[in-house]
């Protein structure tokens, strides 16, 4: 089963405004793929610049399909979310 990570970087002083609409369209996100779970993690620690490092983790029963990515990044762009999104695929270890 895949796991979709999306991973981007956010200066602090914008955490209380990204917070919420990232988990709006998380939800958008739940309330179209059936099965789909999803979480919403950060580093412990920003840059001494100001910076935050935020994880968006994915996960489906059937695993994360190409068609569920590609949802993913569309919806991203409709609620503006930061335009450099990393996207890594991991599977369990065999």
């Amino acid at each position: 089963m895949q796991t979709l990570f999306v991973y981007y970087k956010l200066p602090v002083t914008e955490h209380d405004k990204w917070r919420p609409q990232v988990e709006a369209f998380q939800n958008e996100l739940r309330q179209k793929w059936s099965g789909l779970s999803t979480s919403l993690m950060q580093r412990p620690e920003a840059t001494p610049e100001g910076i935050e490092t935020w994880m968006e983790i994915y996960s489906h029963d059937e695993g994360v399909t190409q068609e569920i990515m590609d949802s993913i990044a569309a919806t991203a762009i409709a609620h503006g979310l930061p335009p450099k999104r990393m996207a890594e695929f991991f599977i369990p270890l065999r």
